[in-house]
């Protein structure tokens, strides 16, 4: 993983809090599978209408769909119950010759991508999390091409990103 801020404008947490805010905000429940799609969406499509992701953090395919490892992390206990609280991110600081970390809750995503983050809630937040799993699971889907190389019950492997990009630059293409 590279530097989260010199690449991409948000990281995979501010934008799962992002989602966080705006289901406990419209009263919409989010669980863990759905928030792991919401985030997988909103990356998907910001990197076809961008050419870049909307952050650094690896999208992997777990059998019920992408999962962004730290975000699982930190919702396994929910199970299926809503998410009630924000998630937090290890954020280091270089201070003269003391480097020091700490964890962190980050809000959500900068300003000028939460307009985005709200089209891609506006377009999901009436379907379930197994709604968007099964979403992902169609053919063609980059999840749907990975699991086709790999036992997933053994391995998760990375979707990459120029996979991703180039599926849903296809359904831009073909709206």
């Amino acid at each position: 993983m590279s530097d989260q801020n010199s690449l991409a404008p948000s990281t995979a947490i501010e934008v799962a809090n992002e989602f966080i805010t705006l289901g406990l905000k419209e009263g919409i429940p989010i669980d863990q599978m759905k928030l792991q799609k919401l985030v997988y969406y909103a990356h998907a499509w910001h990197l076809a209408l961008t050419q870049r992701p909307l952050f650094e953090e690896d999208i992997e395919a777990w059998p019920w769909g992408p999962v962004v490892r730290n975000i699982y992390i930190q919702t396994q206990h929910y199970g299926r119950d809503p998410i009630s609280t924000k998630l937090r991110q290890l954020v280091s600081k270089n201070d003269d010759s003391l480097v020091t970390s700490d964890f962190v809750t980050p809000h959500g995503v900068k300003d000028e991508l939460k307009g985005f983050i709200e089209k891609i809630w506006n377009t999901h937040k009436k379907y379930t999390g197994i709604q968007l799993s099964n979403s992902t699971h169609a053919d063609g889907e980059p999840w749907f091409i990975v699991s086709q190389c790999y036992d997933l019950d053994h391995q998760k492997p990375s979707i990459p990103n120029s996979l991703i990009r180039d599926v849903f630059i296809k359904k831009i293409n073909h709206e």
